[in-house]
């Protein structure tokens, strides 16, 4: 099969490689049917991360796609099912998964698709995926559901839900600001906030088609170097930028949350005497994509989130080198296997 292979910085090119094969009873093969770029993917091609001087190696951690073979020990997922992958390798019962923290499994710690880190699983760009523990990294997909636009399912679309909805749960007229800067977990955590939180939502960046997508998510928009309100309960950090960053974290009222989804691959300065005095929740980690999937979807099949917004582009398969070296990806590019 194909591979879609990071070989360096503004380098991607298909390989042939062997296609994956049932090891365990519990796995599933899945041929994709779409698949995007996690945020993280753009700044992995951009030379912004440690991993871009670790190449040749699979790209890619989100998609959807078609269950083509299960095994034996496969009850909830059969051949036929169109499904989500979530981007990480999880046991789905250890203790950690059993707390909705799959990202932190303990069985395979970081592993995940499309990074070289903790086993070769493969990319979400292959033409086939094997995914263990089938029944519980695979998620159906709501009859009717167009997969194009739930491609990030398994992990930036699902992040939205998890980084913002619970945040502010039981929060009378909740308020929500967003820094956008990575490309798309911004806009889905405005979608989220928007119409599941029913927040007024306040989005800063300065990119302007960004800012025209939460705009018609139903944000309110303003130029993150300008002057911000400072009384929200729930700040949204999407930005990895440490000025951005600081201007989340002194946005919120006393003891409001910060959630911050950017990757900080070096030290950054906190104001820690002005989180002190106000009493700031702040949260950084990985998303736990699985247990965030489900509501994701069930919303998605009441009309509630809006993924098709976010969208920047559909391409073919074999335009993915191209486009996400040429730069005409845009903020969330889908790529469509025929």
């Amino acid at each position: 099969m194909k591979s879609l292979m990071f070989v360096a910085p503004g380098r991607l090119r298909f390989d042939e490689v062997d296609a994956p094969v049932l090891v365990d009873g519990t796995d599933a093969l899945v041929r994709p049917l779409a698949a995007t770029t996690c945020d993280l993917d753009h700044h992995v091609i951009a030379d912004r991360t440690p991993f871009s001087g670790f190449g040749p190696f699979p790209l890619g951690h989100e998609c959807v796609g078609t269950v083509v073979e299960t095994g034996p020990d496969c009850t909830d997922v059969a051949v036929g099912d169109v499904v989500g992958v979530a981007w990480h390798i999880a046991c789905g019962t250890c203790a950690q998964c059993a707390q909705g923290h799959p990202a932190r499994c303990l069985r395979h710690g970081d592993a995940q698709y499309g990074l070289p880190v903790n086993g070769a699983w493969g990319g979400c760009f292959d033409e086939l995926i094997r995914v263990p523990y089938a029944d519980y990294n695979l998620v159906r997909l709501p009859a009717g559901a167009d997969p194009v636009h739930l491609a990030s399912i398994g992990d930036n679309l699902a992040l939205g839900w998890e980084t913002v909805v619970p945040a502010v749960a039981g929060i009378t007229d909740p308020k929500v600001a967003v820094f956008g800067g990575t490309g798309s977990i911004g806009l889905y955590c405005v979608d989220a906030a928007v119409q599941l939180a029913g927040a007024r939502t306040v989005y800063y960046d300065d990119d302007s088609v960004r800012m025209a997508v939460a705009e018609r998510l139903g944000a309110e928009v303003q130029d993150v170097h300008g002057r911000r309100e400072k009384d929200f309960h729930l700040a949204v950090d999407a930005s990895c930028d440490p000025e951005r960053l600081r201007k989340a974290l002194l946005s919120v009222v006393p003891e409001g949350r910060v959630n911050s989804v950017g990757i900080y691959f070096e030290d950054v300065p906190l104001p820690l005497l002005a989180l002190y005095q106000r009493g700031v929740h702040f949260h950084n980690g990985k998303g736990h994509a699985r247990p965030s999937m489900t509501p994701t979807l069930e919303a998605v099949a009441a009309g509630r989130l809006r993924p098709e917004l976010v969208t920047s582009g559909i391409y073919a398969w074999e335009e993915i080198p191209d486009v996400l070296t040429s730069g005409r990806a845009g903020h969330k590019p889908v790529f469509v296997l025929e």
